[in-house]
């Protein structure tokens, strides 16, 4: 990400907010001036993740169009950034396969499990195999699966889950292999591969041998929250188009915040929601959702604990959290 400075146009003033013009004529133009009309009443109390979570509620016509609603800078830095932010993960992978010598003798004394170089064609195979032309990897893979054990066929999953090896031709081998073999990293194939009647169809064997996010995410399974970090389960919601319930998304940010400073509460203090690590992710993430209460509730929450001082912010925020929610008993990841 580029740094704040670069999104400055150096032709262009810098207006702060306490200068700051707002065109009511201009924002008329907007589908839905709401966040326009937060922003315009609080502009001199805003934190810029506040501001950028707002703005992620907001089409790509009206994010476009609010750069012109107001001449504050801050506004104009912070779209940019987020449009670069939106190109930048939706950047294509780039695929490309190696080509190697062929080798196979080497293969042949895998497959025939010959005395006495059984072991070094196995670890020739391996280590060779991404220099090798792409038909010869096939040939591996084949043998690997057919005469290998949990080890080899551990190496050929590894180089199925990635892109520079896999093709759909596969996947009906995939398939046939997770009805033999349900090994735990094939799972992982499984899942990033196969159809979603197959993942659904198999979804009781697969749970609990994969990443539950991958899988919600791949069947547009709604997400259990006891299975999830909460910055994880506000991720895949947001990305399956899950509902949440009245007050879940404050409660989510919430439950992080609190987990966090019950694990690292001991470190640098902090005095704000928004110096803690996700915090700001989370924020967009329920900024892509449309949920403006809950954005601004959150800002409120923060607003609120201001007054105490930093050495007890910690404490004091954890206190707040527990009386307005009912989480069970931290329990500490790491005993010091």
């Amino acid at each position: 990400m580029k740094h704040f400075l670069d999104y400055l146009d150096p032709d262009e003033p810098m207006t702060d907010a306490a200068e700051a013009t707002f065109f009511d004529s201009i924002a008329e133009g907007l589908h839905d001036r709401a966040v326009y009309d937060i922003i315009k009443r609080n502009c001199l109390d805003m934190h810029p993740t506040l501001i950028t979570a707002l703005l992620e509620t907001l089409d790509d016509h009206d994010i476009e169009l609010m750069e012109h609603c107001t001449d504050w800078f801050e506004i104009k830095v912070l779209k940019r950034r987020l449009l670069d932010g939106r190109v930048e993960r939706a950047r294509p992978k780039n695929v490309s396969h190696r080509l190697n010598y062929p080798i196979e003798e080497v293969l042949d004394d895998y497959v025939t499990r010959r005395k006495g170089k059984l072991i070094e064609a196995k670890r020739q195979l391996k280590k060779r195999f991404d220099g090798l032309d792409h038909d010869m990897q096939e040939k591996v893979m084949m043998a690997f699966m057919e005469h290998g054990s949990l080890t080899e066929r551990n190496f050929v999953y590894d180089k199925l889950y990635g892109e520079d090896f896999w093709k759909d031709d596969y996947l009906p081998l995939v398939q046939e292999w997770w009805k033999t073999f349900q090994d735990g990293k094939m799972a992982k194939v499984v899942v990033k591969y196969c159809s979603r009647e197959f993942i659904l169809e198999h979804l009781e064997e697969l749970e609990g041998r994969c990443n539950y996010a991958t899988l919600c995410i791949r069947t547009g399974l709604e997400p259990k929250e006891e299975k999830l970090y909460p910055r994880t389960y506000l991720y895949v919601l947001k990305t399956v188009g899950g509902q949440m319930g009245f007050h879940q998304g404050r409660r989510m940010v919430l439950k992080h915040v609190r987990e966090y400073l019950y694990e690292e509460g001991d470190g640098e203090p902090v005095c704000s929601i928004y110096d803690i690590p996700y915090v700001k992710r989370m924020m967009a993430y329920l900024g892509e959702m449309g949920m403006i209460e809950e954005i601004i509730a959150l800002d409120a929450f923060d607003k609120r604990m201001r007054p105490v001082p930093r050495k007890e912010w910690g404490t004091a925020v954890i206190r707040a959290i527990e009386e307005e929610f009912e989480f069970p008993p931290h329990v500490y990841k790491d005993v010091k």
